[in-house]
């Protein structure tokens, strides 16, 4: 797309979607200048959007800044063609599942790696307690220009070895030519939960549950009527489950477990200006997120400074600093019965919370009368913790050569702490038979990337333009961790290590991994109509055996732009142009090809040693082989632009364990088998509908997004089926496929579960071992993007973020307890939707009859329980209002926008029994995680 920059005699300059044009008034002299817009590539380079010929899109700082999200990734979903996110957990500060143009691997890396200013750094989760964290949550989205995302071959090459998932490039701010200019922005507000969560069972709700779920079983219980076995619960003289004594206790745990009001707040500040021999951007924040779930939150706190210096007319010097240090804490998930969500569902109505002098009841034996915790006590009494420190340092050094020959040196260290602690107090919990138990674990990480590249620009004549490129690249990670537990405390006030007098175990590790790279590069452009792009890259990594440790990428991208060919200088047809890319790249993996020893036996007190690795010289890469072709077109002198894109991504040489005879000390050794395909298409529609001549008229535009995925597993060891509990590896099948016995409903004759006989259709059996197993879909979502609209007036703005996804599918992993049919609700009430079960008088009942034991294994694993993820979501709404410098003449204040937000405000989902977020399918199961959050904010904005 092209940017139309209009200097006026008289008149206003100002912005319209990514078109800057100036409202001129009838006597205006204009005079135009065409600039090109541009992105962000491989190594910091900066491409006109004429010349791309691979597949990028980015995503402006202005859609960033001020968004309530503790990490910039989590605001890609819906604004980039080609890019899933999906959240496992709501803890805030937690990781985000990214998934570029579908999953790469069956056992490798899924996850793109992140560049930022033209370097790498660290993503993921780099802790080891804690349930979940992210380290791109370190990093501020107010410091960020723009996101890049590449995704094509030709696009990310460069990157060799370690591009085969994607790369996101992110631009952080620089200061420009000027005064200083000051902006202090602050917002608050409030968390709810974003997708609504299953009900919990009141007491009188479980009481008749558990008082039919009786009266179906008569020979346990003796009962032979509902009525007899409601009235008989809560008698002392009968009390058949002991809970007699507990009949005037009214729980709801969701209540006890919640915060009335989880709160959050940010606020900025950033400095920036200069001249045409000194630029600079400093910026300080804070940040802050809590969970609606209590003992659950984030609080970061950062800096930058961001430095150009022209030394000379050949020298120039670029800095940039980050700093930033974060608190989270966060809970149990799944299964640990300290979990919140276990609670909620797991925890009777009739156990107690506190005792009648309002102190913690902690029961009998460490156990309520459900036999488990209590759970609203452990979120106060015990912790989870982790404080992470993130420094990050850039020197850049441009060095003019000759004319066009310009050098280029990059070193960029990243040195991150991540200190963890989780506190098990003595009075209650897992931490009483211990007498209280405190794990501590320190994780250093020592990266640094080192880049020289050396660049060439030269014309032949006034229509071929060249440039070249040699670089070389190092990139190395230090991590050194060391860990250790003690139990037996004095008091639950003192938990640090030297409090506990009983040495559990204590632990360490470091691991150093290295690789390097020579790359070259050529691009050629032909008057802006012709386009090539060729690179090759080879990188050798420390993990492989000699031999392998080296690995040849290479890619080749062309575009032509038919409109410049065939109908130059019109105003309705400004660009047509094709292009297309293939390559090869790596994918990285951990697998090693040594064969090790393990020396942590400890065998009679002396040192023993187990197999830790198998010999496998020929380990080596996974390779991706991505096809892209698409066209853009630019109507209306480009307030029109589509984009229309198919690619083909075919990885081979995948990681797969190939199995062992256990004679020989080991199960199985990691080879490079089999091959997997991801295919689709994208679209993608940015329209400036209304351009108004009075620059406080109506104005309007949008954006929408479409992307389609078909994941395809082409190749395994020996082309036979891997299944591991409820999904499949099949040949021909997408990856993960979920595998399990089709729910055909309940017998309305008299309440037994159904389930097809040959697992698609047909025959129905009540017999569970008797159904056949097939595949019931994935987690990958077929269909999914976003659209986006802003509109203005006067000095109103309102702007619109929309979400969607289609296809995928996610499985309830814990509703074998949370909707037993009877085996578990006497101790586990679980949810709600239990009480539409099978009777007489309601036939046509959702769920079996609820029977002591179990109906008939009706809550083992099945498509009952496996929910279609299709959503529509409203992601972001924000109404702003500005006062502008006219209303504030005088004031040495350039411009206040005031604004209200919501994000995740509302979301369908398309599956009425959905019971949790749709986001979180890409992680496939619910795992009882805290939910993703909707926040409501109010906020502002000083420009000075």
């Amino acid at each position: 797309m092209n940017v139309k920059l209009r200097v006026l005699s008289a008149g206003a300059l100002f912005f319209l979607g990514q078109v800057a044009y100036a409202q001129k008034t009838k006597k205006d002299t204009v005079k135009a200048t065409e600039i090109d817009e541009v992105v962000m590539v491989g190594f910091g380079q900066k491409k006109s959007v004429k010349e791309v010929t691979g597949s990028v899109s980015t995503v402006k700082g202005d859609k960033l800044n001020d968004l309530p999200v503790s990490s910039p990734d989590k605001a890609l979903m819906g604004r980039v063609t080609g890019v899933q996110t999906g959240a496992a957990s709501g803890q805030p500060g937690g990781i985000v599942n990214i998934r570029v143009r579908g999953n790469t691997s069956v056992n490798g890396n899924n996850s793109p790696i992140f560049i930022v200013d033209g370097v790498r750094i660290a993503s993921g989760d780099l802790t080891t307690l804690n349930t979940t964290s992210n380290i791109l949550a370190n990093l501020s989205s107010d410091d960020i220009e723009s996101m890049t995302v590449l995704k094509d071959a030709v696009s990310t090459s460069l990157y060799g070895a370690d591009a085969g998932a994607g790369v996101i490039i992110i631009t952080t701010k620089s200061g420009k030519s000027g005064k200083p200019r000051f902006q202090f922005s602050s917002n608050f507000g409030v968390n709810k939960t974003a997708f609504k969560l299953p009900n919990t069972l009141t007491k009188d709700q479980w009481h008749g549950l558990a008082a039919q779920t009786m009266a179906n079983t008569p020979n346990v219980f003796g009962y032979t009527s509902y009525q007899q076995a409601y009235d008989a619960l809560f008698d002392p003289n009968e009390d058949p489950l002991g809970y007699a004594a507990y009949g005037d206790v009214n729980t709801n745990w969701q209540k006890e477990l919640t915060r009335n009001s989880a709160n959050q707040s940010e606020t900025n500040f950033s400095v920036s200006g200069g001249s045409d021999k000194f630029k600079y951007y400093s910026s300080l924040g804070m940040f802050n997120q809590e969970s609606i779930y209590k003992g659950s939150d984030f609080k970061r706190v950062n800096a930058s400074t961001k430095i150009e210096y022209k030394a000379t007319d050949r020298l120039t010097i670029n800095t940039d600093f980050q700093f930033s240090n974060s608190k989270m804490r966060t809970l149990n998930n799944g299964g640990d019965f300290a979990n919140p969500l276990i609670a909620q569902y797991f925890n009777l109505p009739i156990d107690p919370v506190r005792n009648p002098d309002g102190s913690w009841y902690y029961g009998i034996d460490n156990s309520l009368p459900s036999g488990n915790f209590n759970v609203a006590a452990l979120q106060e009494i015990n912790s989870r913790k982790a404080n992470t420190t993130r420094v990050f340092a850039n020197l850049g050094v441009n060095y003019k050569i000759l004319d066009g020959l310009v050098y280029r040196l990059n070193f960029a260290p990243e040195y991150i702490n991540v200190e963890e602690d989780v506190y098990l107090s003595p009075l209650h919990g897992d931490g009483y038979s211990a007498k209280g138990d405190l794990t501590s674990n320190a994780r250093r990480f020592f990266n640094f990337n080192v880049q020289n590249i050396l660049e060439y620009s030269f014309r032949l004549g006034d229509k071929n333009k060249f440039v070249a490129r040699a670089i070389q690249e190092a990139y190395k990670s230090d991590m050194r961790a060391i860990n250790a537990e003690g139990q037996v405390v004095a008091l639950s006030s003192l938990p640090t290590l030297d409090s506990f007098v009983k040495p559990v175990a204590a632990g360490g590790t470091k691991t150093i991994t290295s690789r390097s790279g020579y790359a070259g590069q050529l691009n050629y452009n032909y008057d802006n109509i012709v386009n090539l792009d060729l690179s090759y890259r080879r990188d050798a990594m420390s993990n492989f055996f000699p031999g392998q440790k080296g690995g040849n990428f290479y890619s080749a991208g062309a575009s032509v732009d038919l409109a410049r060919i065939f109908i130059p200088d019109n105003d309705y047809l400004t660009m047509l142009k094709l292009r297309s890319s293939y390559g090869k790249l790596g994918n990285q993996i951990s697998a090693s090809p040594y064969a090790t020893y393990s020396y942590g036996v400890n065998y009679n007190n002396n040192a023993g040693a187990s197999y830790g690795g198998f010999y496998n010289p020929g380990l080596k890469w996974e390779t991706v082989k991505p096809f892209n072709v698409g066209f853009d077109i630019g109507l209306l002198k480009d307030r029109l632009t589509l984009t229309a894109e198919y690619y083909n991504k075919q990885t081979e040489d995948l990681i797969f364990t190939v199995p062992l005879s256990l004679s020989q000390g080991i199960s199985g050794y990691t080879d490079n088998i089999g091959t997997l395909v991801n295919k689709g298409f994208e679209f993608s529609i940015n329209a400036d509908i209304l351009r108004p001549e009075n620059p406080k008229g109506f104005a309007l535009s949008m954006d929408a997004n479409l992307s389609t995925l078909n994941n395809e597993l082409t190749k395994i060891y020996g082309g036979k089926d891997i299944i591991s509990g409820a999904t499949i590896l099949r040949e021909g099948e997408s990856i993960n496929s979920w595998y399990m016995r089709k729910w055909a409903g309940v017998d309305p004759n008299n309440g037994d579960p159904l389930w097809y006989v040959n697992g698609v259709d047909g025959e129905t059996t009540n017999d569970y071992n008797k159904a056949q197993r097939a595949i019931q879909g994935n987690r990958l979502a077929k269909y999914f993007g976003g659209v986006g609209i802003k509109m203005s007036y006067q000095n109103f703005t309102v702007s619109a973020q929309g979400t969607y996804s289609f296809g995928g599918k996610v499985y309830d992993d814990w509703a074998i307890y949370t909707m037993s049919d009877g085996q578990y609700s006497l101790f586990y009430p679980g949810y709600e939707d239990q009480l539409n079960y099978w009777t007489p008088n309601n036939p046509n009942a959702l769920n079996p009859k609820p029977i002591y034991g179990g109906n008939k294994l009706a809550n083992r694993t099945s498509s009952r329980f496996l929910y279609k993820a299709d959503y529509l979501r409203l992601a972001n709404l924000k109404i702003a209002y500005t006062f502008d410098s006219n209303f504030l003449k005088g004031s040495n204040i350039n411009k206040v926008t005031v604004y209200v937000m919501g994000n995740n405000l509302w979301t369908h989902a398309y599956d009425k029994n959905l019971r949790y977020d749709p986001d979180i399918a890409l992680a496939g199961t619910t795992n009882l995680n805290l939910p993703p959050l909707k926040s409501y904010l109010v906020g502002f904005n000083v420009e000075f």
